[in-house]
């Protein structure tokens, strides 16, 4: 519910419960409250209420995390005993390949980072006791911003569970928000999942639920609070979602992200969020949404790049046209979009049909499920299968465990190293050691985190940055390194079947090996170099 701007707090609360409603988030710092209606003249008491200036459902986003829904999921053996230089550990190197393209060994001889500097992890929750984020995680900041209490208290616990709202309680229950935590502040302790900048603080703001994902007024919660607080410095978004800018209720809970992004920026606080894994080409575009004028909207292309990849034997596009959709939240003016890349194209047998063997052993290509387009602002290595194409197309052996996949910390007992269903979401080779979680994931929700952990260094390393989101946000881009991208876009035109046999009936099953990708699309300015982003 948006309120004009001269309305107080107590006004908007007022408003509400003389018209009949309950207030479940307050975003009265953007001039809006999330709210349950209790009566059935909500609406028309609602609308002759002349602070109010409009009203419209809640969204429904979730993490970022379906790069490819093929992949089997295995667990794997421990790791072996502690070492104590992680910058010479052979298990570094091996696990974490994500840091030395990044050059984080370098820019550690500058800083590790400063206990000064804190990032917001709008997430899952973390599991602040794991054993590479104890100390890590700032209790004093974030909190749950999922209203369990109200929405219990108004539809009864039975409701709740039959909408498939089972995650309550604080903590992660999933591993999402773990895993992020960890790429971007793990403990720097000899076990090899430390983070970028393992010497600064993380606040964990759970938006999301278990399995579920989180409604745009819980992220928008979060996100205000975070950038409430004047200890924080970076906000990481592993989020993703589409709105429909034809559909006038979602044009209105963009324009609400809009404004909670332009309130951090104003109060300080660089924003970074997850390009997306559908591979779609996202524009830079202007544009009037709801009578405002929008500049830096990442809009999906119109054009056959904005039909995702679609599973070998679907004979319908419906699930998979975005074209022209909306990308939330890393595609609202003000968040930094990055997108994801892959370690090396890896050596495949003769029996995978890969057509650009003569490009196995590049580097740091965009990983095949990631978003591209004109909105990417940065790159960062997000992982992906060896042989750096859909599961489907990848052959007996195409893992992420080992060097493939990015490697961090996940909670042992969450959804996705415990629940099949989990499991066909995200990518994930899951393993215990030492009675804790971790596991290597795939997407631009280990790409983000990377590139806000890069940040974090140069705000540690460059003060006179702190409060200054463009200009910090400038400092990581002209410093990135320029690596040469052969992944082309989705391929319209190939209906050959996948390796197992199974048909495309469409096309837009595979992705295009002979076309690749501009650098700027695929990169933006470049990937992220931790190295010579910390320089003096």
């Amino acid at each position: 519910m948006r309120f004009a701007q001269e309305t107080t707090p107590a006004q908007m609360r007022t408003a509400v419960s003389a018209a009949g409603g309950v207030v479940v988030s307050d975003l009265s710092a953007i001039d809006a409250l999330a709210v349950v209606p209790r009566s059935s003249g909500f609406g028309a008491r609602i609308d002759a209420n002349r602070s109010v200036t409009n009203f419209f459902p809640d969204t429904l986003l979730g993490a970022d995390r379906d790069p490819d829904p093929f992949l089997a999921r295995g667990r794997q053996g421990g790791l072996g005993a502690d070492h104590h230089n992680p910058v010479a550990d052979p298990w570094h190197s091996v696990f974490q390949w994500d840091d030395d393209r990044m050059d984080v060994s370098r820019a550690w001889r500058r800083t590790t980072g400063s206990r000064s500097v804190a990032v917001a992890v709008l997430d899952t929750g973390v599991e602040a006791n794991h054993k590479e984020l104890k100390g890590v995680v700032d209790r004093s900041l974030g909190g749950n911003f999922i209203p369990c209490s109200d929405l219990i208290a108004l539809y009864g616990l039975g409701v709740i569970d039959r909408k498939g709202l089972r995650d309550c309680r604080d903590g992660d229950f999933e591993g999402h928000g773990t895993w992020v935590a960890s790429r971007i502040a793990g403990a720097l302790n000899g076990f090899a999942s430390n983070g970028v900048a393992p010497g600064v603080r993380i606040g964990s703001y759970k938006v999301l639920a278990a399995g579920l994902g989180g409604l745009s007024t819980w992220i928008l919660s979060g996100l205000v609070t975070a950038c409430s607080d004047p200890r924080i410095d970076i906000v990481n978004m592993s989020i993703e979602g589409y709105m429909d800018p034809a559909d006038p209720f979602t044009a209105d809970d963009y324009l609400l992200f809009t404004d909670a992004v332009d309130y951090c920026r104003a109060n300080g606080v660089a924003v970074f969020g997850a390009a997306g894994n559908q591979h779609v080409r996202v524009d830079r575009v202007s544009m009037d949404l709801g009578g405002r004028q929008l500049e830096d909207v990442g809009r999906v292309s119109f054009g056959g790049e904005g039909i995702a990849t679609v599973s070998p034997g679907s004979d319908s596009l419906a699930d998979y046209d975005l074209r022209g959709w909306l990308v939330v939240p890393s595609g609202v003016p003000g968040v930094t979009m990055v997108s994801a890349t892959a370690n090396a194209i890896g050596a495949a047998p003769a029996s995978v049909p890969l057509r650009w063997k003569q490009h196995v052993g590049a580097r740091d290509q965009l990983a095949y499920y990631s978003n591209f387009g004109s909105r990417i602002d940065l790159a960062a290595p997000g992982g992906a299968r060896k042989y750096e194409i859909p599961g489907y197309d990848g052959g007996e052996g195409n893992v992420l465990f080992g060097t493939w996949g990015s490697f961090g910390a996940l909670a042992e007992h969450g959804l996705i190293c415990t629940d099949p269903f989990a499991g066909s979401f995200f990518n994930s080779a899951c393993f215990t050691a030492r009675g804790d979680g971790f596991g290597w994931l795939q997407g631009t929700s280990m790409s983000t985190p990377n590139a806000a952990g890069v940040a974090a260094l140069v705000l540690s390393s460059h003060r006179g940055l702190v409060g200054r989101p463009g200009a910090l946000v400038e400092r990581v881009a002209d410093t990135a390194s320029s690596p040469v991208n052969y992944m082309g876009p989705n391929d319209a035109l190939n209906t050959a079947p996948a390796l197992d046999g199974t048909p495309c009936a469409t096309g837009f099953c595979h992705v295009d090996q002979s076309h690749p990708i501009a650098f700027a699309d695929a990169y933006g300015a470049g990937l992220v170099d931790a190295g010579d982003a910390v320089r003096p």
